[in-house]
């Protein structure tokens, strides 16, 4: 009777290991992008290119992300993800008034796109084609500051928004490989402004760990931010590592 009991206890133990590691899954990553500007910064009748006005050029990024699953048809799976990119670069302009205040030469500016994601989804299929769509809620913490280094005036613009985006992602599993191939899409569009943040990817794995390549590009159009318009795209390859629970 003894040996029957810890036969059973261990069957139900081993049994629910499996259905937990079965039904719940984890996904922690870390990205370096390397990534190029290109654009313009819009106040009144002067425009500023972001490359050859303001010095800005290849710049390397961290992000850092965590996704959760589960088999709860009824609720999303959860993704967060962190980026910092805080950027400043010099550059030179001729005399102009740009957000209210004059530049003269050598000007000094700092663009802040950090910004959080936490993405709202659910697998629609989940073989060797895998597909998920939801939500991508964009929160940024950032600016576009712009100073004249002869005479210390500041245009000084936030960029402190909270964004909601359609959601999409899309991988191909190549059988008994180990490789998959894949693109995922965040994107909106509202009067005059848009968003879109999309990559195309090539992973391998290797048993729980994973090594991604990939390109990447983010394009933001806004307009009538404190009497400044915005049109940045910023593009470039990437890499990650990670691991697959």
């Amino acid at each position: 009777m003894k040996k029957t009991s810890v036969a059973l206890a261990a069957s139900l133990f081993a049994f629910s290991s499996v259905s937990y590691a079965d039904i719940i899954g984890a996904t922690l990553e870390a990205t370096y992008w390397q990534a190029a500007y290109s654009g313009t910064a819009v106040s009144g009748n002067t425009e500023l290119d972001f490359e050859d006005d303001l010095g800005f050029d290849d710049s390397g990024f961290m992000e850092l992300a965590v996704a959760v699953e589960h088999p709860v048809p009824v609720l999303p799976n959860v993704k967060i993800r962190h980026i910092n990119m805080d950027e400043t670069e010099q550059g030179s302009v001729p005399t102009i008034s740009f957000g209210g205040v004059s530049l003269d030469s050598d000007v000094e500016t700092n663009l802040d796109l950090t910004h959080t994601d936490l993405v709202l989804y659910y697998e629609i299929l989940d073989n060797y084609v895998m597909v998920d769509v939801g939500l991508n809620i964009r929160m940024f913490d950032g600016r576009l500051l712009i100073e004249d280094q002869s005479t210390n005036e500041t245009s000084d613009t936030k960029i402190d928004e909270i964004i909601p985006m359609a959601y999409a992602a899309a991988d191909v599993e190549l059988p008994f490989t180990g490789l998959s191939v894949g693109a995922e899409l965040s994107a909106i569009s509202y009067s005059d402004n848009s968003l879109m943040d999309g990559k195309v990817r090539l992973r391998q794995g290797f048993g729980l760990a994973f090594l991604e390549l990939g390109y990447r590009q983010m394009s933001i159009e806004v307009e009538d931010v404190d009497d400044i318009d915005v049109d940045a795209d910023i593009s470039g390859g990437y890499l990650s590592v990670g691991l697959d629970f």
